[in-house]
């Protein structure tokens, strides 16, 4: 599962992204940003044409135009693929999925939700995922040659928490370097993959699923493009449940500061269950933060090494860290990684890192950034970020520091923002379930709150957990989304599950 700006794919570039600014300002080949999008009209979506791609599964793509903008100008292909209902003569029509991200290929994520689906759900709809615009079978952004995802580079990651003039200044050249790649490979398509152009998409994949209206289930990062497709197009919602929700009102730096938080009090519930569980090795000497924090510093100057001959500095420690603290069930991994690496074996702390890097697509980092720097505007003035970064370390000593500075690489992005964070708005649509974790680490919990409030009719359910994603933990929470789903049936008003 993947966040905003912190999301499972946020390694790219080489290094540590915020959760997911030069003094040249690079030329904007982008619509002006826009805080209430706009529907546009475009011709009519034919069928699409579906042909067996495996294990009952159904492929096939839609086409819709690059600039929508230009209606008439050049097109693209959004992959799309289906499970159709086990029992076609209860179907009520297509359930559409967006697994989160940015970047994560729903296609590639299918069978994930598949899994864990009620049967009722399974039988009575047409599961259908798709590659966004930009993610990997969709005109995928490419910022290396070849097609080659940047994140796959090899070498040790670069410092994510620049502590020197001259680690400040490698770190701007590198994103500089790395923006001008993405140019340089995605020109065409880099302007148009934010979320506004990702709902238009998406209400065109209804049409061409016969939908007369979308039922949408949208985590993490899904539930902005469910909350941007609700405000576009309220007529056309038939039901929508949003879970790991994201606050669409929130400024980029605030968002930030939230996710640090959110990650570091699960890292300090992880360091409290380490020090419980005898089966967890990681035994650090004095406060815990403080050691990890130590950890980190040291790997700067003596690098851990592995087996195979790579070795893993801070970027790699802090992708292990957060690979590991989207779920609990992930602990005990987490503990040995630490103890390894405390005796100077980082073997394991690059293999999480991998993980995490590879962004839940072949071009997940890439597409996640391209994403976020339409999404998320930031301060483009590179003196700015030592003092947020000051700010989020005084709020969370772990995170704040490489999560703020992570922000600086969209601060030279060579397109500007086509979406303004502002409240969103849904006249005229129906009821929407917002699910939210109390103890989520990615979007926190007073996001849902939020994003419930501002829908005209948010329905508000609350997990009290510690995963990220309510639905993939929670049997409640599975049966009430399955209720309403089906039936349009709400749960009580302050309904809290605690499975």
């Amino acid at each position: 599962m993947a966040a905003a700006m912190v999301a499972s794919g946020c390694a790219t570039a080489g290094r540590v992204s915020a959760p997911s600014a030069t003094t040249r300002t690079p030329a904007s080949t982008a619509p002006a940003a826009t805080s209430v999008p706009t529907t546009i009209t475009t011709a009519p979506v034919p069928p699409i044409v579906w042909s067996g791609c495996g294990d009952d599964l159904q492929c096939g793509s839609v086409r819709v135009p690059v600039d929508y903008s230009r209606p008439n100008g050049p097109t693209l292909a959004i992959a799309v693929e289906r499970r159709p209902a086990a029992v076609p003569s209860e179907r009520i029509g297509s359930l559409v999925i967006n697994p989160g991200g940015p970047g994560t290929s729903g296609i590639d994520d299918l069978p994930n939700e598949l899994s864990v689906l009620t049967p009722e759900l399974l039988d009575r709809f047409d599961i259908v995922s798709f590659d966004p615009r930009g993610v990997e079978r969709s005109d995928p952004v490419e910022c290396a040659p070849g097609g080659a995802s940047s994140a796959s580079a090899p070498g040790p990651l670069p410092d994510p928490v620049p502590v020197t003039a001259a680690a400040r200044s490698a770190l701007l050249d590198g994103d500089e370097a790395y923006a001008q790649a993405c140019e340089k490979y995605s020109g065409a398509i880099l302007p148009f993959v934010g979320t506004v152009d990702a709902a238009r998409d998406l209400d065109r994949i209804r049409a061409a699923l016969g939908d007369a209206t979308l039922t949408f289930m949208g985590h993490s990062y899904g539930t902005l493009l469910g909350a941007v497709y609700a405000q576009m197009y309220p007529g056309h919602v038939r039901a929508m449940v949003l879970d790991g929700a994201i606050d669409p009102a929130l400024g980029t730096d605030q968002m930030v500061l939230d996710q640090a938080e959110g990650f570091e009090s699960v890292l300090d519930d992880f360091f409290a269950w380490c020090a419980a569980t005898p089966s967890c090795p990681w035994r650090p000497a004095g406060a815990p933060t403080a050691a990890l924090l130590s950890l980190i510093g040291a790997s700067r100057q003596t690098p851990l090494t592995a087996p195979d001959g790579r070795t893993a500095g801070p970027g790699e420690i802090y992708n292990a860290l957060l690979d590991n603290l989207y779920s609990r069930s992930s602990w005990p991994s987490l503990g040995d990684a630490l103890a390894q690496a405390a005796a100077g074996n980082g073997t394991d702390v690059i293999t999480m890192s991998d993980s995490y890097s590879s962004g839940g697509s072949t071009n997940g980092g890439d597409a996640n950034n391209a994403v976020n720097c339409l999404d998320h505007p930031v301060s483009r003035t590179p003196s700015t970020y030592p003092s947020l970064a000051a700010e989020a370390a005084a709020q969370a000593p772990v995170f704040g520091p490489p999560f703020a500075w992570g922000l600086l690489q969209c601060a030279v992005w060579p397109v500007r923002p086509t979406r303004t964070p502002a409240p969103v708005t849904d006249p005229g649509g129906p009821a929407i379930l917002v699910v939210g974790t109390t103890g989520d680490p990615a979007t926190p919990y007073q996001w849902a709150v939020a994003l419930a409030q501002q829908l005209r009719h948010g329905e508000l359910v609350t997990w009290r957990g510690v995963n990220h994603v309510a639905y993939f933990y929670s049997p409640c929470v599975r049966a009430i989304d399955q209720a309403y789903l089906v039936s349009g049936t709400l749960p009580p008003p302050g309904t809290t599950c605690t499975d």
